[in-house]
């Protein structure tokens, strides 16, 4: 299914988007669009849309799934890993979009998520797109470690090395990082570095201002 962009423009006038790679505050400035400004917003659940796909037609949304050998997976090369992080959000967008427009229209939409801006751009102008980003050595610090990825890290304990793993693992989380903010910056998005110095409440003023609202 092919929803027409002239459509998917029209009726998503009332959706922002915070673009970039992780741990630039994307999912904090989403719970303070929810909380403080009444936006409503959309969780990317891989698992939801799952149960009505196939391997052939998308085969990036089978993974990664709890038959893994969890060495190999993690440890696989940065390109290979790279690609299926874009490919998943690709084959995801036509489940997400769907379920955009099942949303009330009477409060607007903020969502989160890192994508290359072209899969976007035909319907979710520049204007309400930004691209959040950090350091190498925030995602280094901070990616395997958040509360939110302890699923993640308690699957990478159990390899043979979890050092080298999670070495391995920020290689490719820097470099989707780098791709996503390469793109937007060549797209003409404006972009915001997220620095330990900056407050979140900071952060939070600079995306509004952005945005307008």
């Amino acid at each position: 299914m092919k929803i027409n962009d002239n459509y998917l423009k029209e009726q998503l006038k009332h959706v922002y988007w915070l673009n970039g790679g992780c741990c630039a505050g994307k999912s904090t400035m989403t719970k303070k669009f929810v909380k403080e400004l009444g936006f409503q917003t959309l969780e990317d659940n891989v698992m939801k849309y799952r149960p009505f796909t196939n391997p052939v037609e998308y085969p990036a949304l089978q993974y990664p799934h709890s038959g893994l050998d969890w060495d190999k997976w993690f440890n696989k090369p940065n390109d290979e890993h790279v690609h299926w992080l874009f490919q998943i959000v690709e084959e995801m967008m036509e489940f997400f979009v769907t379920d955009l427009l099942k949303m009330p229209t009477d409060k607007p939409i903020i969502i989160d998520l890192g994508i290359m801006p072209e899969r976007i751009l035909p319907f979710i102008p520049k204007e309400r797109m930004i691209c959040l980003y950090t350091s190498d050595e925030e995602i280094e610090r901070l990616y395997f470690f958040r509360e939110d990825h302890k699923m993640i890290l308690d699957v990478i304990n159990l390899t043979s090395n979890p050092a080298a793993t999670i070495a391995n693992g920020n290689k490719n989380m820097v470099r989707f990082s780098h791709e996503v903010r390469s793109a937007c910056i060549r797209n003409g998005i404006k972009t915001l570095e997220r620095t330990p110095e900056m407050s979140v409440e900071e952060q939070f003023k600079l995306v509004r201002e952005h945005f307008g609202v």
